[in-house]
């Protein structure tokens, strides 16, 4: 089960419950599925580059948001 924490154009950027660490996020889109370690902000998986770019500058000014809510959800970073 996953859970969206922001949409923006074509793609969402969401937590999977249960997920292992490093703390992390998705970027989910038509065809595509990138993890984004939310410290180093490094991935793994392929997207359009714009996304990626847009999903890394999301994660830099909200990072603060997304480490509550993934300690909030029991995650082990």
């Amino acid at each position: 089960m996953d859970a969206t924490i922001h949409r923006f154009r074509n793609a969402r950027i969401a937590m999977f419950f249960g997920d292992h660490p490093p703390a992390h996020v998705h970027l989910l889109g038509p065809g595509f599925k990138v993890s984004i370690e939310v410290a180093t902000r490094k991935t793994k998986g392929r997207a359009e580059p714009s996304a990626v770019a847009e999903a890394k500058a999301w994660i830099v000014s909200n990072r603060e948001s997304i480490m509550r809510t993934w300690t909030e959800r029991g995650l082990k970073r």
